[in-house]
């Protein structure tokens, strides 16, 4: 088997993401795989972020300086991989931006770079500097009206692009509850579920049911004295996912029985609408790539615009 390594220029590029996403398309062709999520041994490396059954993760090496990854480390960390990689794929992740680095780890390990990146020039630059080290490049969070030209421009070694999508920086209920310090005044299971929209009740206009029905996977932020706009977002067919109330005002009764009813989540938060909605757009710096869901997003984004002949040679398809 081989060795493929996910590496990028920057931090907090997308690096779990390709991985996670390389890892499910690998496992749907009937690929064995295993992952190490990270060459040093920390106390979540231990664990996929999202739960891939029937791949193996790897621990780290325990005694690596986490900030720096001198070439010292190398053989170590070479070693590690030819250990793990002579029966299964090995899906690993490289925590390093050094390029350089990357390309001696490679050469050493005998595995190949996927270079996950957002920029056409630094994608250049880590040609010039992998070589033929570098297996492929997926292009990741690229604005949509940027994908038919990067598809236009893109050279024989992109395997994928993917596009900006709201799954990769939303978040659950339950983490919008923590993140405004709200409490439940209902709880059910969809408190697990992804919310793509936020939409505040105010002045509706129209049947309020139709605004709520205007967007999809909802969580709508409505002042806790309005029963109108909150049983009218609770019939919106399933988009609303929770109801966060405002001013510290908790609903009438009836309310409470429709969300019991239809499972919807109730959370109070003291600060009135306006402070409360200042306040969602900072959950957006503390999404993780941690949901079925984003997964599901971004290996369909990964397929659509896949190179079918640069996946197969990236990953030496063809060869297994």
């Amino acid at each position: 088997m081989s060795s493929i390594i996910i590496a990028s220029d920057k931090l907090n590029s997308g690096k779990t993401m390709a991985r996670s996403v390389i890892l499910s398309y690998l496992k749907s062709t009937g690929i064995s795989v295993s992952t190490i999520s990270s060459f040093y041994k920390t106390p979540s490396s231990d664990r996929q972020i999202i739960d891939l059954p029937e791949v193996e993760t790897i621990p780290g090496l325990e005694d690596i300086d986490v900030k720096n990854m001198p070439d010292k480390y190398l053989q170590k960390i070479s070693d590690l991989i030819s250990k793990n990689s002579n029966k299964k794929m090995l899906i690993s992740e490289s925590s390093s931006t050094d390029m350089d680095f990357n390309r001696k780890l490679a050469e050493v390990s005998r595995s190949k770079i996927l270079l996950v990146t957002d920029s056409k020039d630094n994608a250049e630059k880590a040609r010039s500097k992998l070589g033929e080290y570098l297996g492929g490049i997926i292009y990741n969070n690229i604005p949509r009206h940027r994908v038919d030209s990067v598809k236009s421009e893109k050279g024989d070694d992109v395997i994928s692009i993917i596009p900006e999508n709201r799954h990769m920086v939303s978040s659950t209920v339950d983490q919008y509850v923590k993140h405004l310090k709200g409490k439940y005044l209902y709880e059910s299971e969809k408190k697990n579920e992804l919310v793509l929209n936020i939409l505040i009740g105010g002045i509706v206009l129209d049947w309020s049911v139709l605004y709520y029905e205007s967007q999809k996977d909802v969580l709508a932020l409505i002042r806790g004295d309005r029963p109108d706009l909150q049983l009218g977002a609770m019939q919106a067919g399933g988009n609303v996912k929770g109801l966060v109330l405002t001013k510290g005002i908790e609903p009438i009764e009836y309310v409470f029985y429709e969300a019991k009813k239809l499972e919807i989540p109730l959370i109070l938060v003291d600060s009135d609408t306006h402070d409360t909605a200042d306040k969602i757009s900072g959950i957006v710096s503390k999404s993780i790539f941690d949901h079925p869901d984003k997964l599901s997003s971004c290996l369909s984004y990964f397929k659509d615009n896949m190179s079918q002949n640069a996946v197969d040679k990236a990953l030496e398809l063809t060869t297994l």
